[in-house]
C-alpha cells in the first residue's frame, strides 16, 4: 500500500503559512508606503474570511489611495516568496504520519503556485517522511487536480499497490484517485480553508474524518 498526503490543511493549517506571509507584506507596506496598521488589516480581513484582492480592499478600508500596480506585484512576489522561520504541523497529521512511515512509501501530491508551494514543505520538513513529493505545478497548471497526471505518476513509481490518498478539498482532490480505483480519506478541518467545499457527483471521498487519528483505521 501507498499513502499520498496533501498538504494544504492537511498535514499543517494554510492560514498559518497565510498570516505569516501577511504579516511580510503588512511591514512591507508599512516601511514602502508609510500606512501604519497595514499588517493588522490584513490580517483582520483574512481572518473575516476574505480572500479575493486582499492587498486592495484592505487599503482601501485604511482610506488609502489605490495602489499602483508596481505595488501590488511586490505585494504579490512578497507573499508568494515568503519563508517561514517554520510551520507547525497539526499534531494527529505528524502522529499518523510516524505511525505510518516504517510500513508504508509515503508521497504527497499538492497544487499550487511552486516556489511557494517548495517554501511550505521546506519549512514543514516533509523530505524527511515523504517520496517523492509531486509538485503539480511542476508538471503544468493543466495537471493541477482534479487531473490525473500526479496520481498516475504514484502508480507508475509503485506499481501493483493500493493507493491511498489524504486531502481536504472535497471539490477537487478526490475525483481522480476515485477514477483510479484508489481509496480516499477526507479530513475536514475547523480552520480549513476549503471546509465547505462540495463534492461533484463521483467525486466524494470515501471517507470523512475530523481529525486524522481516526485514519489509521481506514488505512489498516
Amino acid at each position: 500500500m501507498v499513502v499520498v498526503f496533501d498538504l494544504d490543511d492537511t498535514l499543517y493549517p494554510e492560514s498559518a503559512y497565510a498570516l505569516s506571509a501577511l504579516q511580510a507584506v503588512g511591514e512591507l507596506g508599512e516601511a514602502r508606503l508609510g500606512m501604519a496598521g497595514f499588517a493588522m488589516e490584513l490580517h483582520r480581513l483574512f481572518n473575516s474570511g476574505h480572500r479575493t484582492k486582499l492587498f486592495q480592499t484592505a487599503i482601501a478600508s485604511m482610506n488609502r489611495p489605490a495602489p499602483t500596480a508596481e505595488d501590488l506585484d511586490l505585494f504579490l512576489t512578497t507573499y508568494r516568496n515568503h519563508r517561514p522561520d517554520c510551520l507547525e504541523w497539526y499534531p494527529d497529521a505528524l502522529g499518523l504520519v510516524k505511525d505510518l512511515y516504517a510500513r508504508y512509501p509515503l508521497a504527497i501530491i499538492s497544487d499550487g503556485y511552486l516556489p511557494t508551494q517548495k517554501l511550505k514543505a521546506e519549512a514543514l520538513g516533509v523530505g524527511e517522511w515523504f517520496n517523492p513529493v509531486i509538485f503539480t505545478e511542476e508538471l503544468g497548471r493543466k495537471y493541477w487536480k482534479p487531473a490525473a497526471r500526479a496520481y498516475e505518476l504514484i502508480m507508475k513509481t509503485f506499481p501493483g499497490e493500493s493507493y491511498v490518498y489524504i486531502g481536504d478539498n472535497r471539490a477537487k482532490d478526490f475525483i481522480a484517485p476515485r477514477a483510479l480505483g484508489w481509496n480516499t480519506v477526507c479530513v475536514r478541518r475547523s480552520d480549513g480553508i476549503h471546509r465547505d467545499a462540495l463534492a461533484p457527483v463521483n467525486g466524494a471521498a470515501h471517507h470523512e474524518v475530523d481529525d486524522l487519528s481516526a485514519a489509521a483505521s481506514i488505512i489498516a
